[in-house]
């Protein structure tokens, strides 16, 4: 089974992880996270250029807080 997990990393709190079951949901959970959490409008920046195989990448701040996604196997 393919699951598709939102990592969200801030320098100020735990990494937060979400598991979705479909990437479009997943992509939307992250993009929402990413603008929530943003608090000046000019730090925002999604882009392609996270590590290989990220899906999906958003930094919201110049600290450098950001909500990727990954897609993981799992084994029942």
């Amino acid at each position: 089974m393919t699951i598709y997990v939102i990592i969200i990393e801030d320098r100020h709190t735990d990494v937060e992880v979400l598991a979705y079951t479909r990437l479009e949901a997943a992509i939307r959970e992250a993009k929402k996270q990413a603008t929530d959490l943003c608090r000046f409008p000019e730090d925002y920046e999604e882009n392609d250029t996270g590590a290989p195989g990220w899906k999906f990448y958003a930094r919201y701040s110049c600290e450098g807080g950001s909500v990727h996604v990954v897609e993981v196997e799992v084994r029942a």
